[in-house]
């Protein structure tokens, strides 16, 4: 992995973590990838990534289309 493509990432993680901290999400530890990078609440497991392609720098994941419910893992885990 090179440093550049981390350093692209970054402000879209910064990013990342506020839209999922407007719902309620707490984003554990960044996993970088070759041209993405992955994060998941640490409550719900709703996960979020974030792309660097060429063109267009986007994301997407649960954790961007609805809030944190942190019952959900209790409830899925009895």
């Amino acid at each position: 992995m090179t440093n550049g493509i981390e350093d692209q990432l970054a402000p879209l993680q910064r990013i990342a973590v506020f839209s999922a901290a407007v719902r309620g999400h707490e984003l554990g530890e960044w996993h970088t990838r070759e041209d993405f990078a992955l994060a998941s609440c640490v409550r719900c497991g709703a996960a979020l990534r974030v792309y660097f392609p060429a063109l267009q720098p986007e994301m997407d994941g649960p954790a961007l289309e609805r809030a944190c419910y942190p019952l959900a893992v209790a409830v899925r885990a009895a």
